[in-house]
């Protein structure tokens, strides 16, 4: 699977397009994107194999009353892109004013995903985050 790692900035247009990363361009292997509103105020872009594993666990979940709102709130928002012949997405006005992006963006790569932030919006997240890189890693088993 593409490892997308690192951040990159790049402004978002007046027709509401940003350019993906070259860096992250290359790692896509299919032409559809899936764009939805991710957790603590950004976006979230899904390569397709993987927006196809999330949705295959959100269909098995059970349908409890709970499940059901989540799975409806969830999928509300999402929206199918592509990477156009200029490597450019089109961030739709109602997603972009959900993360607060009005003209740079910053891409942040998660391995499986990309997360889209107002950069100010990140700071404030990170500046805001009651524990630390160090605390987390001392309670995971990784070879850090």
């Amino acid at each position: 699977m593409a490892a997308f790692i690192g951040t990159h900035r790049h402004t978002l247009d007046d027709k509401g397009r940003v350019s993906v990363p070259a860096q992250f361009r290359r790692q896509l292997t299919a032409e559809n994107l899936y764009l939805n509103v991710g957790l603590e105020g950004c976006l979230v872009l899904y390569p397709s194999q993987r927006w196809l594993e999330l949705e295959e666990k959100l269909l098995a979940l059970p349908r409890n009353k709970k499940n059901r709102f989540f799975v409806r709130s969830f999928a509300e928002n999402v929206k199918a892109v592509s990477v156009d012949s200029q490597g450019r997405i089109s961030i739709p006005a109602d997603l972009a004013e959900s993360a607060g992006i009005t003209g740079e963006i910053m891409f942040l790569g998660k391995f499986d995903t990309m997360e889209l932030w107002q950069p100010e919006r990140y700071s404030a997240y990170i500046a805001d985050t009651e524990f630390s890189c160090e605390e987390i890693a001392e309670d995971l088993d990784l070879p850090l």
